[in-house]
């Protein structure tokens, strides 16, 4: 054995497999003949010379024969082909498994190279327990909510994954095991989890790449496209001469560029903006011009903040068919001025009431 750790591990084994060779007896003859089998074994490779403890040929013996020593000293037969024979199926299976595992663990450490690869995988165990705790609580978490949620979304269900990871390091500890039927129940979760693990973790790596598909779907552009006074404008409204609001006017610059209200319309589905009550409404282009020139278009169209679903995506989904017509900053705005004709005086201006909001805007005909 390599180290202390090593001699532990294989003491805890060939213990397992003394009690397999005794599976025949009654639990109490067992429990009474193995009490104490691992710590006196302990005590045992403590008293050998550290350097002996090192060097590959130091044997714990055959636990069979060990257990066959031990069915001696306490009188009890030695254990023959006719009561084998007698013993169910389940105690012979364990007892294979136990003598099998025994074995394989003397083979593997028959090479320096065999030895070193077993202690990397031991030292490794406490990660397979956290990874443990973590796939049974995915699979509790389908029979729950019917979805396989690998990623806890409350804090109820991060207290559910952390009580599993404590448990099943607590169980990897050989710990919080009161009853006899806990060790092979044990053994059966992680076979589970071994099987279970391939597919929760292609549902995280789905999970994740979803929530960064939607992301990039739906963010809105982060920088403004246009801007007044330090302010970014949400949306623009036109008025004709006489006073009357305009609806679908174009608009372009001094270069016959749009002028749009977002920085990049062509991937950008709606541009939030705040209303007087201080919720987040949706300002959505026109669906008159394709490929996002429908930003062009004055007055853009609105999604309140009553028809915006914040239940699957914590961005808000505006979508086009929940759009209106914006409301009016005002019904109507004063006319302008009629220029006089070449050769009149020119009427002194007067001066009119400022435009006042309407009290039920209404949206342009």
């Amino acid at each position: 054995m390599s180290d202390t750790a090593t001699t532990i591990q294989s003491i805890r084994d060939f213990a397992i497999a003394v009690r397999a060779a005794l599976s025949d007896l009654p639990t109490d003859d067992v429990d009474e003949l193995t009490d104490g089998l691992e710590a006196d074994l302990t005590e045992q490779a403590a008293d050998v010379d550290a350097g002996d403890l090192a060097v590959p040929d130091f044997e714990l013996g055959d636990p069979v024969a060990y257990a066959d020593e031990l069915r001696g000293a306490a009188g009890l037969p030695v254990r023959g082909t006719d009561e084998t024979a007698r013993v169910p199926q389940l105690r012979r299976l364990r007892t294979r498994v136990g003598d099998a595992r025994v074995g394989a663990a003397r083979r593997i450490r028959s090479s320096a190279a065999g030895a070193a690869l077993l202690d990397f995988l031991l030292a490794l165990r406490p990660a397979w327990w956290v990874l443990r705790g973590w796939v049974v609580y995915a699979v509790v978490a389908v029979f729950a909510g019917g979805a396989l949620s690998t990623v806890p979304t409350d804090p109820l269900r991060w207290v559910v994954l952390t009580a599993f990871v404590v448990l099943s390091v607590q169980w990897g500890r050989g710990r919080w095991l009161p009853w006899r039927w806990l060790p092979g129940f044990r053994t059966v979760v992680s076979v589970c989890a071994v099987l279970v693990l391939p597919i929760v973790l292609l549902a995280t790596a789905q999970n994740a790449g979803a929530q960064n598909s939607a992301y990039l779907d739906y963010n809105p552009a982060p920088l403004p496209g246009l801007m007044q006074n330090g302010e970014q404008v949400t949306n623009v409204f036109a008025y004709d001469a006489d006073g009357q609001p305009l609806t679908d006017v174009q608009l372009f610059d001094q270069d016959g560029r749009s002028l749009n209200v977002v920085n990049d319309p062509a991937n950008t589905n709606y541009l939030p903006q705040l209303d007087k009550a201080g919720e987040q409404d949706m300002v959505v282009p026109s669906l008159l011009v394709p490929a996002g020139g429908g930003w062009n278009v004055f007055p853009l169209r609105l999604v309140s903040s009553d028809d915006i679903d914040y239940t699957y995506d914590y961005l808000g989904q505006a979508y086009q068919a929940d759009a209106a017509p914006a409301p009016l900053p005002y019904a109507r705005v004063q006319p302008l001025v009629e220029l006089p004709a070449e050769g009149e005086p020119t009427p002194a201006p007067t001066l009119s009431p400022e435009p006042t909001t309407s009290a039920a805007p209404t949206a342009g005909q």
